[in-house]
């Protein structure tokens, strides 16, 4: 029995320590990588450790960051109270990555989980390493490491309408590129970090609104008046018709604080916010029913629209920080974009702040996160997980 594991029994038996200090030991447990990679656990006695939580109950919130991390402590509390593998001492290994981008939470089985709830196919995402690949995570003084290829994926199928564990997958890299294709090529994407002390402060501003005037390029030629709303939003900008950022203000920004986002997750709000800033600009609804899905938003206004409702906001491909030629033909960059960020609350949907500035504004105010993140993409058939409900296997 591992020392870590030995401190989380007595912990529990004394019932001197709350449970916030056992689940602290827990989740630092498993960041710390296995004595060697031949001690973790095999797939055998996953499975079999695993196997009990099939049809246990699961309260699904709809929120893929709650959902997903609550799945990865009951996976990891599971292993934990079975017996975890013997942790490597400080000095006998190195993480590789930088800032451990890519390196697994639960790194001491060399394990990372994913949910999976309802549609045709489910579109597995894998951030900042590429799966079936040799690219090194950690390094052993003895000569061992753990490498992309090593870590198995778990995937936990859950009924959100009866709200249990229907089945859990225990799938290897190379199985899965065998069985449905390799996986895509990644995709970069940009961070911006919006601290809570910022985020409070515009808030509790008199307005609740951040801004700043449109750039130099810009301040000449776009319209401070209404007179209306160019034809369709896919269309490049046509300057005689471009709204100041005064005017998108009044538009927009100071009409949305106060409403709320109905939608689950992150990525719906911000198709919801992208709906409601169109409706306000006086776009049609066949304009409306197709949005753009490009870079900006909304191209016949240079607007990206973003939803923010955690520390960090996804920028995608474009990044302010980095002056990139957009339009050409008319001279707009990255730094001209207009970006209008909603200050959500995680747990309503409700609007409570607006930042509605240029890019090349953006970090001035807010941090742009120092490394770019990136995501490796592969679509598995739901059809898959629903032929193993009520079971636990590995690489079937």
């Amino acid at each position: 029995m591992s020392k870590s594991f030995e401190i989380f029994k007595n912990k529990i038996n004394k019932k001197t320590k709350s449970k916030k200090i056992i689940k602290i030991t827990m989740d630092k447990a498993f960041k710390i990588p296995p004595k060697s990679p031949e001690n973790i656990i095999s797939p055998e006695n996953l499975v079999d450790c695993l196997r009990k939580l099939i049809g246990v109950k699961f309260k699904f919130t709809g929120k893929p960051r709650t959902d997903g991390s609550s799945l990865r402590k009951l996976i990891a509390r599971t292993i934990f109270e079975q017996n975890i593998s013997p942790e490597a001492n400080a000095g006998d290994y190195e993480i590789m990555p930088p800032r451990q981008k890519g390196v697994p939470r639960l790194i001491r089985e060399l394990i990372d989980t994913y949910i999976v709830t309802t549609g045709e196919s489910y579109n597995l995402q894998v951030w900042n390493r590429v799966p079936n690949s040799n690219s090194i995570l950690v390094n052993y003084t003895s000569g061992d490491k753990i490498q992309c290829k090593d870590i198995r994926l778990i995937f936990i199928k859950v009924n959100t309408t009866e709200e249990i564990i229907e089945s859990i997958i225990v799938l290897t890299p190379e199985y899965i590129e065998k069985k449905f294709g390799k996986f895509g090529k990644p995709t970069i994407k940009h961070q911006l970090m919006i601290s809570n002390k910022i985020r409070d402060r515009i808030i509790k501003s008199e307005d609740s609104i951040l801004t700043f005037n449109d750039t130099d390029k810009l301040t000449y030629q776009v319209r401070h008046d209404y007179k209306e709303t160019p034809l369709a939003m896919l269309k490049g900008p046509d300057l005689k018709h471009l709204f100041s950022i005064q005017l998108l203000l009044e538009m927009t920004a100071k009409r949305i604080i106060g409403i709320t986002l109905e939608a689950n997750d992150t990525k719906n709000r911000g198709q919801a916010l992208e709906r409601l800033i169109l409706q306000l600009l006086g776009y049609s609804e066949n304009n409306i029913k197709g949005l753009a899905g490009g870079y900006p938003d909304i191209p016949n206004q240079l607007l990206e629209v973003k939803v923010q409702d955690s520390p960090t906001v996804d920028l995608g491909k474009y990044s302010p920080e980095f002056e990139d030629s957009i339009m050409p033909e008319i001279g707009i960059t990255t730094k001209d974009i207009r970006y209008l960020i909603a200050l959500t609350n995680a747990q309503t949907g409700l609007i409570e702040g607006v930042v509605l500035v240029p890019g090349e504004k953006l970090g001035e105010v807010f941090t742009y996160v120092s490394e770019t993140s990136y995501k490796c993409q592969r679509s598995i058939p739901m059809a898959f997980f629903e032929k193993h409900k009520g079971q636990c296997v590995f690489n079937p």
